[in-house]
């Protein structure tokens, strides 16, 4: 599938977005913009990416056994980017992406 690479005509990402399965998520209660606690999680617990809400989605929906999936758009790298966090920028972004995603996945159920 085709994500978007651009906020607007000046603002675009340096590579092309990809879609990515599989990956060891983990989520908690702070803002992860920290490059050392960032490579810590990943290599202490192989974690790829870190959110503030998806526990919080995913222990509603089990506790009440409903199945859940989570798709999330990530929009920075977590300290690893040079100068400010790019949240702000990219983060509209991230999240048109991960609602394209949303609904190609919806098409696919049988």
């Amino acid at each position: 599938m085709e994500l978007e690479r651009c906020v607007n005509s000046t603002k675009c990402l340096p590579q092309k977005p990809k879609l990515v399965v599989g990956l060891q998520a983990s989520t908690a209660n702070v803002f992860v913009d920290n490059a050392a606690y960032r490579d810590f999680l990943f290599n202490t617990f192989q974690v790829s990416s870190v959110d503030m809400e998806s526990a919080a989605v995913a222990m509603t929906c089990l506790s009440n056994r409903f199945p859940v999936i989570v798709i999330r758009g990530l929009s920075d790298l977590a300290g690893g980017q040079p100068g400010q966090n790019s949240i702000d920028i990219f983060g509209p972004l991230a999240a048109l992406n991960a609602a394209k995603t949303v609904v190609q996945f919806v098409k696919k159920i049988p």
